[in-house]
C-alpha cells in the first residue's frame, strides 16, 4: 500500500467512525449560514412580498384564525388557494403563537433544508452502508448552487417541502410504511404540482422495492387524486375558474429539443449534473423524477425564470440529484473497483467545491463576508419609514416594503388606490431598486403626483425620496 492509499484509508476510517457527528455538524453549519444570509437580506429589504410576503401573510392570518387572504397580481384580493393550493404551509402557523417576527419563517425555511440534508445523509448510509460517501453526497447537496439560491430567496412552499420529501425516501430505504405515508402525504400537501413527484416516487418504488408494490400503486393513485382535486376543483373554486399555471407544452420534436434549445438550459444541466459527478445518470429508477422536474422547468412556454440556477426552482432538482447519486453509486459498486469509485467521488466533491468557491460563487459565502453584515446597517432610514405606519392600519406600498408589513392589511402599489382606499400610502422613490419590484421606479413619480393632488390624502412624512400619505378622516 503506497503513501497515498494509506492517507486515503486514514481519512476514510476517520469519516466512518465519526460520520454521524460530522453529518450533524454539516447540517448545523448549513442552517447557521443560511439563516444569517436570509435574515440580513430581509433586514436589507431584499426580501419581497412576492413571494415571501404572500406566504407570510397567509400563515400569519391562519395563526390568528382568520382566512388566508393575500393581494395577488393575477387573482386579486383572495384566499391564497386561488393561486396555489398549498395547505402544508399552515403547519408553520404555530410559530406565530410564540413570536410576531416575520423573520421566523426564514429561520424555519433554513431549518427545513438543513434537516432535509440530515435525512439525505441517513438515507445514503442505509443504502450505501458507508459514512464517507454519504458525507460527500451531503456536502455536494449543500454546496449545490441551486439549493443555496433556493434557501436564501424569499420564502417558498417547495423549499420547505424538501424536508418531507427527503423523509419520504428515508422511510422507503428503511422500509417503514407508516413513516412513509406520513412523510409522503406531508410532501403532497405543500403544492398542487407535487402530484407529479408522487407519481415519480411510486414508479421509483416499483423499480427498486418490488415488495412495496402495493404501497407504490397506492401512492400513485393518491398522487393522481391529489392533482385532480387541487387543480380541477379546489383552485378553480377559489379563483372563479382560473388556474394560472396550466403549461403550454411544445409538441412533436419540441418535447425533446425543449430541454436543450437555450444556453441557459444547457448551462443548468451541465452545472447540475457535474456538481454531483454525473452519478445520477447511473440511477435509472430516479430518471422519472428527474425528467418530470426538468420538464416542468424547461418545457412550458411561460417559464423562462425557471431555466437558470437561481430562485427556488432548483430545490427539488438538487434533492433528486442527490438522491440519484445515492442510487447511482449503489449501482456502480457492482461494476467498478472501490479505488476507482473513491477517486470519482472525491473528484465530484472537488468540482462541487470549485463551483461554489470560484465558478458560481455560492451565496452562502456572504455568511463570512463582513461587508455583507455592515450593509445591513445602511437601512435605518427604511426602518424608520416602516415603523411610522400604525400596526393595524391598511397600507399600500412597494414590493420590498410590503414584506415588512404583512401582519396587517397590505396592498401592492396600484393606480387604483382610489378604489381600494388604503389608510396609508408609502412611497420610496430611490432609483435602481431591486428588479424583483413589480412597480419600477419610473412609474412611481406619476403615482406620487396623483396622490399629492388627491384631496382625500394628506402628507404625514416626507424626505427627499420617501413619502407617507394618510387618508383623511371623514
Amino acid at each position: 500500500m503506497n503513501s497515498l492509499q494509506k492517507l486515503l484509508h486514514r481519512f476514510s476510517s476517520f469519516f466512518e467512525v465519526h460520520g454521524r457527528i460530522i453529518g450533524f455538524f454539516l447540517c448545523t453549519l448549513f442552517f447557521l449560514a443560511s439563516s444569517v444570509v436570509s435574515l440580513n437580506r430581509y433586514w436589507q429589504y431584499d426580501v419581497f412580498y412576492y413571494d415571501f410576503g404572500i406566504f407570510d401573510q397567509a400563515i400569519w392570518s391562519v395563526s390568528r384564525f382568520q382566512p388566508p387572504i393575500i393581494d395577488h397580481l393575477a387573482v386579486g384580493h383572495r384566499w391564497i388557494f386561488a393561486d396555489h393550493f398549498s395547505p402544508g404551509i399552515f403547519l408553520l402557523s404555530p410559530l406565530y403563537w410564540v413570536t410576531d417576527k416575520q423573520e421566523i419563517l426564514l429561520l424555519a425555511q433554513a431549518a427545513a433544508v438543513a434537516l432535509s440534508g440530515l435525512f439525505l445523509y441517513l438515507t445514503s448510509v442505509r443504502v450505501l452502508k458507508t459514512n464517507t460517501f454519504s458525507l460527500v453526497i451531503l456536502g455536494s447537496y449543500f454546496l449545490f448552487i441551486g439549493v443555496q439560491n433556493a434557501v436564501i430567496t424569499d420564502s417558498h412552499e417547495v423549499t420547505v417541502m424538501s424536508l418531507p420529501l427527503m423523509m419520504t425516501f428515508w422511510a422507503i430505504a428503511g422500509e417503514r410504511k407508516i413513516l412513509f405515508f406520513l412523510s409522503f402525504l406531508s410532501m403532497l400537501v405543500f403544492k398542487e404540482s407535487t402530484f407529479l413527484i408522487g407519481i415519480g416516487i411510486g414508479i421509483f418504488m416499483l423499480l427498486i422495492y418490488p415488495r412495496w408494490r402495493n404501497v407504490a400503486l397506492i401512492s400513485i393513485a393518491l398522487s393522481c387524486a391529489w392533482g385532480f382535486l387541487a387543480i380541477q376543483v379546489i383552485i378553480p373554486y377559489f379563483s372563479d375558474g382560473i388556474y394560472s399555471y396550466s403549461p403550454q407544452m411544445p409538441s412533436g420534436v419540441g418535447l425533446l429539443t425543449g430541454f436543450v434549445d437555450d444556453q441557459r438550459k444547457l448551462r443548468t444541466l451541465w452545472y447540475s449534473f457535474s456538481s454531483f459527478g454525473f452519478f445520477p445518470l447511473f440511477a435509472p429508477s430516479m430518471w422519472p423524477l428527474l425528467l418530470q422536474d426538468l420538464a416542468t422547468r424547461f418545457l412550458p412556454q411561460f417559464s423562462e425564470t425557471r431555466w437558470g440556477l437561481g430562485l427556488h426552482y432548483n430545490i427539488s432538482t438538487g434533492a433528486f440529484l442527490a438522491l440519484s447519486s445515492v442510487y447511482g453509486l449503489r449501482f456502480l459498486y457492482k461494476k467498478l473497483p472501490y479505488s476507482i469509485i473513491t477517486a470519482w467521488v472525491l473528484l465530484a466533491f472537488g468540482i462541487a467545491v470549485f463551483y461554489y468557491r470560484f465558478t458560481l460563487r455560492g451565496p452562502l459565502a456572504l455568511s463570512y463576508n463582513p461587508v455583507f453584515y455592515r450593509h445591513s446597517k445602511d437601512f435605518g432610514f427604511l426602518n424608520s419609514l416602516v415603523e411610522r405606519i400604525p400596526k393595524h392600519a391598511s397600507v399600500m406600498t412597494q414590493n420590498n416594503l410590503a414584506s415588512h408589513l404583512t401582519h396587517q392589511q397590505v396592498y401592492l402599489l396600484s393606480e387604483s388606490y382610489s378604489i381600494i382606499k388604503p389608510e396609508y400610502i408609502v412611497l420610496d422613490l430611490r432609483g435602481n431598486q431591486n428588479p424583483n419590484n413589480f412597480f419600477p421606479t419610473k412609474k412611481l413619480p406619476s403615482l406620487l403626483k396623483s396622490v399629492r393632488e388627491d384631496k382625500n390624502y394628506e402628507t404625514v412624512y416626507k424626505t427627499k425620496e420617501q413619502y407617507i400619505y394618510r387618508r383623511k378622516a371623514r
